[in-house]
This record gives structure tokens, sequence and C-alpha cells, in this order.
């Protein structure tokens, strides 16, 4: 959601992210590249 609403545009978002919730840049990274990796998967009940 983050990415989507371009919070990871700007210089030092990453980092600002990353310690506001607790967690390194690389955990931060790696979900960057997993949401762009998978399509968003729908539900239909």
């Amino acid at each position: 959601m983050l990415n989507e609403r371009g919070a990871f545009l700007f210089c030092g978002a990453v980092e600002e992210v990353a310690d506001l919730m607790g967690v390194s840049r690389i955990t931060i990274y790696n979900y960057l590249n997993a949401t762009r990796r998978e399509p968003v998967a729908s539900t239909t009940d």
C-alpha cells in the first residue's frame, strides 16, 4: 500500500519507513521486490 501511494519515491524514504516500522532497510527492499513480482490476488466470496 505504501508503494502504491508513492511513499518510496523520495530520497531516504526507505530508511525512514524502516525506522518507523522497526525493521531493516533490507526488509523493506525485500517487501518491495515481493510486491512487484506477485500479482495481487483478488478474493471473491
